[in-house]
């Protein structure tokens, strides 16, 4: 994200699997919460039909549901990241595995 400083993560190895499952989780949440929210989201048309609840619908969806900065584009970025974060573990876990040979299966299970 711009404008933030990485932050170092340190876990053991037998830690990696329970993490990426949580990641896992959170992103199954996330994703359902999302997808309700991109089709109950928008606001489909003015409530009292009058000239200021119009203006009211055209301004929300435009700032909240459609800006490229806005709080449904932040949600969405916030998204990625946690993809690339699961990912990331997933590299690592994959990572440990090989190198550890045999034995890394059994730190899966600790």
């Amino acid at each position: 994200m711009p404008g933030t400083t990485p932050v170092t993560l340190r876990l053991e190895p037998h830690m990696i699997p329970a993490m990426r499952a949580s990641f896992e989780e959170a992103l199954s949440e996330l994703g359902q919460k999302l997808l309700r929210l991109q089709r109950d989201g928008f606001i489909p048309e003015p409530w009292l039909g009058d000239p200021v609840s119009a203006q009211v619908v055209s301004y929300y969806n435009t700032q909240v549901m459609e800006a490229a900065e806005g709080p449904y584009a932040a949600l969405r970025a916030y998204q990625a990241e946690m993809v690339k974060v699961r990912d990331n573990l997933q590299i690592l876990e994959e990572h440990y595995r090989r190198t550890e040979g045999d034995n890394a299966a059994l730190w899966g299970r600790v």
